[in-house]
């Protein structure tokens, strides 16, 4: 084997790696997506105790996230090769930074000082584990586009 296969042989793994992915996990995901929408959508009306008016502030991106993620993963129900896959879940994690950093900025719960301090670290860690999986999706998407006819 030449060096030159060897690198598209382990090109092919990265681009390939992750688990073979079953019609039903989309499906799943949809139903959980749907549901997270009408809980969102209705959280205000419910007058829970955690919950500050501000919610309403930070519904609309919630909204457009959870919307992308049920569109994303009706297409993956039926197509869902790596490239698109890899392009789509960039997408999302996008999405997914923007809802993240509008829930940092207005912080649209009424809990005490300690965890209102820890839910933002926790909001932060979730934005850097997310900007890394934009990366890995992007570059997955480029690479596949390049090592690929």
């Amino acid at each position: 084997m030449t060096n030159d296969s060897k690198e598209l042989s382990k090109m092919d793994k990265f681009l390939e790696k992750g688990k073979e992915h079953h019609r039903a996990e989309f499906i799943a995901a949809v139903i959980v997506n749907i549901i997270l929408y009408y809980i969102a959508n209705n959280l205000l009306n419910w007058h829970i105790s955690f919950i500050a008016p501000t919610f309403a502030d930070v519904l609309w991106i919630v909204n457009y996230f959870l919307l992308a993620a049920i569109i994303v993963n009706l297409i993956f129900i039926f197509y869902h090769p790596n490239w698109l896959r890899n392009l789509l879940q960039a997408v999302v994690d996008v999405l997914f930074i923007i809802t993240a950093y509008t829930f940092f900025m207005v912080f649209p719960f009424l809990v005490g000082e300690g965890l209102a301090v820890a839910l933002k670290i926790l909001i932060a860690l979730m934005i850097v584990v997310s900007v890394i999986s934009l990366i890995v999706h992007i570059v997955r998407f480029v690479l596949g586009l390049i090592y690929r006819d």
